[in-house]
């Protein structure tokens, strides 16, 4: 990068020719160089300026490429990790899913175990009371 010290060719063939014709004018040009040297001075600051911009706006430029250049990386590495993982949590979900199956049987099971052992219970507690009422009937006589 050039410091502030240091000229291009271009810059040091401008100030030359900005010398030559400051020389020129103060050597006994007359008053119509006048606006002609002005307009030239103008046009030369104007360049200039327009040079800045350019160089300003290739900076910029080179900023916003090494930030995206950083950013593929970063989105390169996630992909790669996420390639690596991916057989790993697929044999894991598979086998996940493999498991619920199982769990949801044993479950219905257990389920069809319940609802027996309450209908058994149910019959018990019927038979309790059909054993009571007849032998209230037959002690008792009703």
């Amino acid at each position: 990068m050039m410091t502030s010290c240091e000229l291009n060719p271009g810059e040091i063939h401008e100030m030359l020719s900005l010398l030559q014709s400051d020389l020129n004018f103060n050597s006994g040009s007359g008053s119509s160089d006048q606006p002609r040297h002005a307009r030239m001075i103008s046009n030369r600051e104007s360049a200039k300026r327009s040079r800045q911009r350019k160089k300003r706006h290739l900076e910029e430029l080179n900023h916003q490429l090494n930030q995206l250049r950083h950013t593929n990386r970063h989105l390169k590495n996630r992909l790669n990790l996420l390639q690596y993982q991916c057989p790993t949590i697929l044999k894991e979900n598979h086998h996940l899913g493999y498991e619920c199956i199982l769990l949801q049987s044993k479950l219905s099971a257990l389920c069809q175990l319940l609802v027996n052992m309450h209908a058994v219970s149910m019959d018990v507690n019927h038979l309790a009371d059909y054993c009571v009422s007849e032998l209230y009937v037959t002690t008792f006589g009703l």
